[in-house]
């Protein structure tokens, strides 16, 4: 390339085929012609890695990764690599909705406030379930990083799928990169805490699809309670800023930890039970009984049968904690918070 790309596109592969070659070409397709493509392979043995040998394309890095790094170590890898300003993740298994995202990427930087370091696109598809419905119509625009604690403690992970994220290329670095030690949980782990010292966008512009397949790795991540412990850590350092900022709160801030972190698990931890799976809710227990933001255990039993578990309340409690903390009632505020 001649000139240096506008934007980085960071993607990840392992054992990618059949859907990878959909990812590319839909980079390749784009109208926005000035991007890099930085692709780390993790050691494919289903054919990736040859086609990605035949690709020819100058705009092309392909890096092999003679041992397994993870995708937290493959995602600081890349973003060491990447050259532009900022940078779009885009997964192996995903690809760009049309052939406009890029420049719509771009449009969006080009007038975000300096303040913002990372943006979730895709921030408006339906729901059938409640407490995301409601974070889609409550979760502002821009959220500021003064305010990053509590909504990420009230929602969880925010950005979701990391195909929704485009960052700040230099934002890893600055704050320290990505933490594999959390192998489930180091994305969640890494807004959350680069949110409080920089600006989140909220985008509900729709830039990249987002695959679901028998294969894809939600559907094999934390079947033995792996990830339970992992978000433990993440919930609990959110927790403790939160209880020095609002320690009048603290109960309701339990309550919720509880049925949000706890109760919807439960429910998940006794259908296996009942299906001869024990060690799941015994993992649950373990963490629960270890986690300062949730109540103690034969409350939390109380709170699943009150709640049927989790299936109602948790709008309720997160309308009144979002009172308590945030001065603010309202479930449709959609705009950008003034100064």
């Amino acid at each position: 390339m001649k000139n240096k790309p506008v934007i980085s596109v960071i993607t990840i592969v392992y054992n990618g085929m059949p859907f990878l070659k959909d990812c590319i070409q839909s980079v390749l397709s784009q109208h926005h012609q000035e991007w890099e493509l930085l692709i780390s392979d993790d050691g494919s043995t289903d054919g990736s890695r040859e086609h990605l040998e035949s690709l020819t394309d100058s705009r092309i890095k392909v890096f092999k990764q003679e041992k397994n790094l993870g995708i937290f170590d493959n995602l600081n890898f890349l973003f060491n690599k990447a050259t532009a300003p900022i940078s779009q993740i885009l997964c192996q298994d995903d690809y760009f909705i049309n052939n406009d995202s890029l420049g719509s990427i771009i449009d969006y930087w080009t007038g975000a406030p300096s303040s913002v370091g990372f943006v979730r696109f895709n921030h408006s598809a339906e729901t059938s379930r409640k407490l995301v419905g409601f974070q889609k119509r409550s979760v502002p625009l821009i959220v500021p990083s003064h305010e990053s604690t509590i909504w990420f403690y009230l929602f969880g992970n925010i950005p979701g799928n990391l195909s929704n994220v485009s960052v700040r290329t230099s934002l890893v670095f600055e704050q320290g990169g990505f933490k594999q030690h959390l192998p489930y949980a180091g994305d969640f782990e890494f807004w959350s805490r680069a949110a409080t010292s920089v600006d989140m966008g909220v985008e509900p512009k729709e830039v990249t699809f987002i695959r679901r397949h028998p294969g894809v790795a939600s559907n094999y991540l934390n079947k033995k309670g792996e990830l339970l412990d992992q978000v433990r850590q993440v919930i609990s350092v959110l927790y403790g800023g939160l209880i020095n900022q609002y320690p009048r709160s603290t109960f309701l801030l339990r309550l919720h930890g509880t049925v949000n972190y706890d109760i919807l698990q439960r429910d998940t931890a006794l259908k296996r039970y009942l299906k001869g799976d024990k060690l799941y809710l015994k993992r649950l227990n373990e963490v629960s009984d270890n986690a300062s933001y949730v109540l103690p255990s034969f409350t939390r039993w109380l709170l699943f049968l009150g709640t049927v578990g989790g299936r109602f309340a948790r709008v309720g409690i997160a309308k009144l904690l979002m009172k308590r903390t945030l001065n603010r009632a309202t479930d449709a505020r959609r705009i950008n918070y003034p100064d």
